[in-house]
């Protein structure tokens, strides 16, 4: 029996750090034709929003002019075998270096290549605070490990993969020049009781569109 376990962070939209508003409608304002009963609950939702907000993934085509978008976006690189780093230990705002990688890989017994790589930093509680932004960050070179490794897709509990106060996103650049979608934000990791699962993370296909929050969802054998 295959347990699922929600990664994704709930959207709330009276709280959130991006922008996100949420007006509630009569269905019939926008189906002119539509019969409401009296008293009907019958609703929908007019959205304005960032597309980087939440839990989101991000696609080639948020730095790459041909790169995928959410509607061109191979599946199969969404979905798979995932192996979970514990990088918990690393002091907040320090870096995460090869050598500090190395032994969370060794600890996980190794990254496949395929693998979809799950990093838990331990901020997915900190989530909404002014710690969030003090997380532990990814050096050039540890990135490229990961690449190098074969991953075919990151996720982190942090706001991001960047050198602090860095604007050349030199590690984003690394993931999504090699089509490696990247998740950020992803939630509730210690819920994870196996550091080797099968992970699904699908947006909606929308044209044009470089990242969207996403519903982030692990498949553990029970």
């Amino acid at each position: 029996m295959r347990k699922l376990i929600d990664l994704s962070h709930v959207i709330d939209p009276k709280n959130t750090p991006r922008k996100f508003h949420v007006e509630t409608i009569g269905a019939d304002s926008v189906n002119h034709n539509v019969v409401r009963l009296e008293g009907q609950w019958y609703i929908m939702s007019d959205i304005t929003m960032v597309s980087h907000i939440g839990t989101h993934i991000e696609m080639p085509y948020h730095l790459f002019p041909d790169g995928a978008d959410l509607a061109t976006v191979d599946l199969n690189t969404l979905c798979g075998s995932a192996v979970l780093l514990n990088l918990k230990d690393v002091p907040a705002g320090q870096p995460i270096t090869p050598p500090l990688l190395q032994e969370a890989i060794d600890r996980a017994g190794g990254i496949r290549p395929g693998d979809i790589v799950v990093c838990n930093l331990g901020y997915s509680d900190k989530y909404g605070t002014d710690d969030y932004s003090k997380s532990p960050y990814f050096t050039p070179e540890a990135i490229r490990m990961l690449v190098d490794a074969g991953m075919k897709m990151m996720a982190v509990d942090a706001g991001g993969v960047e050198v602090p106060r860095s604007e050349t996103h030199v590690n984003h650049i690394a993931l999504l020049e090699k089509n490696i979608c990247l998740i950020e934000n992803i939630a509730h990791l210690d819920d994870l009781p196996v550091n080797r699962f099968d992970l699904c993370a699908f947006p909606i296909p929308v044209a044009g569109v470089e990242s969207f929050p996403v519903r982030v969802v692990a498949f553990v054998e029970e």
